[in-house]
């Protein structure tokens, strides 16, 4: 039996040793670790090697890699549960196994819980939201006593699944049967009802399309979320409903006979548009602005504008013209993001790192201390000792925790006129900023 297929199979202390050949697997409840550290392993073993759950015992398997993992899955696809790392081989080893056990085995009822040591890298909300997981722990929170009470609520939804599952079996049986009587019976009414809705579209055939024809260029033109006009020597024709928001208008006021450059914030720019037209108007291409407009109640805002001749053969005057107008007054809002998000990068990637190497330490040294006071008695005099090094671990743990959730950039006075981050307000949720 290679290492990437090793069973190991837990039983009452007194009978330590287990003949495999003889083991009935329907005794067992299959469960696949699957994690690239030796040490989660490890931990995870000893914290579940006297569990049992409805009189069988767990019949666990080891894998070190997602391509490991798929190889177990499909060589049982009894396993009840698999506890699987999102970061392996590759930093989305774990989701690219949920996936491939979802939708390429087609596997709907094993158990997976997501056991990360970077919930920053693959948030808690976003996974569960795109993936078919059952839940999913981090490996700071991730105790003795919770991992036991994931394991229970695991396989007690596994059976209860696999029992509907064979139920449905059963049930499609059945179903699968009565169709085939149905669809035996009503041939010949469906031949009929074919035919006959086969003549009702002929017939409407041709309505429908000059009418879809006609409501698809009307929705264009009025819905559009872009301003579009049509202007004679740029006095204002017609306009669509997105043009007379974006100025604040209504059709009323359209009779007082507005000219477009009444809308220009600045009359040079205006000009120079014109300078641009009488240069490039017997050019094919549509000519694109990027200037400032005037509301109609005289408020700004930066707007990009473009022209497109209707007809490109006359010379004489700017004549008729389609014009667009858009609002891209989000481009300076773009160009601070940018900033922020530049150093917000930094941040991140500094504390991702830092959490990457420390998460693993932690959660051995953790599972570890906590076997220890379980095992120890509470007078022996390490019990507290042990006990205050448990809780400053879960204060260093709370510590990566905050690191991950470092969501925007702020800073703090330190010495000497010196700042750094302040990892509290940096990781802080607040929904008003």
């Amino acid at each position: 039996m290679s290492n990437d297929e090793k069973l190991i199979f837990f039983t009452a202390p007194s009978d330590n040793k287990i003949n495999k050949k003889k083991i009935d697997n329907n005794n067992f409840w299959k469960i696949i670790i699957a994690d690239d550290s030796e040490e989660i392993h490890t931990i995870t073993r000893l914290v579940l090697k006297d569990f049992s759950f409805k009189n069988k015992k767990l019949h666990i398997l080891s894998a070190y890699s997602g391509k490991e993992t798929i190889k177990l899955i499909t060589k049982y696809p009894d396993t009840a549960l698999i506890l699987l790392d999102v970061v392996m081989e590759e930093e989305d080893s774990g989701l690219q196994v949920v996936r491939v056990i979802r939708e390429v085995l087609n596997n709907k009822i094993v158990q997976i819980i997501i056991n990360t040591g970077q919930p920053g890298q693959s948030p808690e909300q976003e996974v569960i939201t795109r993936y078919d997981i059952n839940d999913y722990k981090t490996k700071t929170d991730f105790s003795a006593k919770k991992l036991v009470t994931s394991v229970t609520s695991a396989l007690r939804s596994y059976s209860l699944a696999n029992s509907l599952n064979q139920a449905n079996i059963q049930l499609s049986r059945y179903k699968n049967h009565l169709e085939d009587l149905v669809k035996q019976r009503t041939c010949d009414l469906e031949i009929t009802n074919k035919q006959l809705k086969y003549e009702i579209e002929e017939k409407n055939i041709s309505d429908l399309k000059l009418t879809k024809t006609n409501n698809i260029l009307n929705n264009i033109l009025t819905s559009s979320p872009i301003g579009i006009g049509l202007l004679e020597n740029f006095q204002i024709k017609w306009v669509n409903s997105a043009m007379l928001a974006l100025f604040d208008m209504d059709n009323s006021l359209l009779n007082k006979e507005h000219k477009f450059p009444d809308f220009f914030a600045l009359s040079e720019d205006f000009k120079g548009i014109m300078r641009s037209l009488e240069h490039e108007k017997n050019k094919k291409e549509i000519l694109g602005f990027d200037t400032v407009f005037k509301r109609y109640n005289n408020t700004e805002f930066f707007g990009h504008l473009m022209i497109s001749f209707i007809d490109k053969q006359k010379s004489e005057s700017v004549d008729q013209v389609i014009v667009t107008v858009s609002d891209i007054t989000w481009r300076k809002q773009a160009e601070q993001d940018k900033i922020h998000k530049e150093r917000m990068q930094g941040v991140i990637e500094m504390a991702g790192g830092i959490c990457h190497e420390l998460n693993q330490p932690l959660q051995y040294v953790s599972g570890m201390s906590e076997l220890l006071l379980l095992d120890m008695d509470t007078s022996d005099s390490l019990f507290n000792t042990i006990g205050k090094m448990k809780k400053q671990i879960e204060k260093m743990g709370q510590i990566t925790k905050k690191l991950m959730n470092i969501t925007r950039y702020k800073t703090k006075e330190y010495v000497k006129g010196t700042s750094i981050i302040d990892i509290e307000q940096a990781s802080k949720n607040d929904n008003s900023i």
